[in-house]
């Protein structure tokens, strides 16, 4: 801390309560590989002579930002937060002080400190980071099951506060005949690619296009085959994520048409032998022998 800050410091403890700094009421949650924004302000804006804004963590030296002589200074700033931490500058001269942290890691949770020096007033307001949340890729339906010939959908949802533009990437791949993963679907920046699928899922599997906006990436597969049955995954990728989630397509049941058939096949058989019966009967009674007897009188 430089002498000037030390003064500055001092003189607020002897002479004022020093400056009102205000910050959020609650810990802030931010998203995996997302920005957020760490407030600080005060409600009467500071002559821009002698202010000097500084943020740092409370658990370590790292110096995230810092507003110096009428700009911030960049350079100060510890590489781990360089070109990612950022003052609103247009905003400081109205007494924001806040910043934007962008690209969030794991490592940003924590404890950040915005202390506000101005003459001969010293302020601080503490933000905290409370939890970073990673992209949660879910399957409602873990397994799945249907006739042959039907229509079955694979789920596979992505967190709503993910938002869609955030998304590089989603796809469906059948994964249970490893190292031989086969592509069935595949969302990329924005567009569907059908013609990724493999040749088995052309014009089969679809997405709900109008579902995408809500996270939900879930996959028809129409007219299923036996040959479908397996395991398939639904994988997520962001600029610093990947999450996925696997839906197993097990029982594969006979469809209507087929069982129809079996059982038209079964009473044909059955009536083949009903009416087969009185015919064996008669032909058994005819092919008969007949023994004929016959009485010869001699005479001597």
């Amino acid at each position: 801390m430089s002498m000037f800050r030390v003064l500055i410091s001092a003189a607020a403890l002897l002479t004022s309560e020093g400056l009102s700094v205000q910050g959020p009421a609650q810990p802030l949650v931010a998203q995996l590989g997302g920005s957020i924004i760490l407030p600080c302000s005060v409600e009467t804006p500071l002559s821009m002579e002698e202010l000097e804004v500084e943020w740092k963590r409370t658990d370590e030296e790292a110096l995230v930002h810092l507003f110096q002589n009428g700009e911030d200074r960049p350079e100060a700033q510890h590489q781990s937060y360089r070109d990612r931490a950022h003052f609103f500058s247009e905003q400081i001269f109205k007494g924001n002080f806040s910043i934007l942290l962008e690209n969030i890691t794991v490592a940003d949770t924590g404890i950040y400190r915005c202390v506000v020096f101005s003459y001969q007033n010293v302020g601080e307001i503490s933000v905290t980071i409370q939890h970073v949340e990673r992209v949660v890729v879910t399957a409602e339906d873990p397994t799945v099951s249907a006739r042959v010939g039907e229509d079955v959908v694979l789920n596979c949802m992505v967190d709503s506060h993910i938002p869609p533009e955030r998304i590089d990437e989603v796809s469906w791949k059948k994964v249970d005949k490893k190292p031989d993963i086969i592509p069935v679907l595949l969302f990329q920046n924005g567009t569907i690619f059908p013609g990724s699928s493999h040749k088995r899922y052309r014009d089969r599997a679809e997405f709900f296009r109008q579902e995408i906006l809500k996270g939900n990436f879930s996959m028809r597969l129409k007219n299923v085959q036996t040959a479908d049955k397996g395991e398939y995954m639904c994988e997520v990728h962001t600029e610093n994520s990947v999450s996925s989630a696997t839906v197993e397509f097990g029982r594969l049941g006979m469809s209507a048409l087929h069982i129809i058939t079996l059982i038209l096949c079964f009473i044909s058989l059955l009536l083949t032998f009903v009416l087969s019966i009185p015919v064996t009967v008669y032909i058994s009674k005819k092919g008969r022998p007949r023994i004929k007897y016959a009485f010869v009188t001699i005479v001597n």
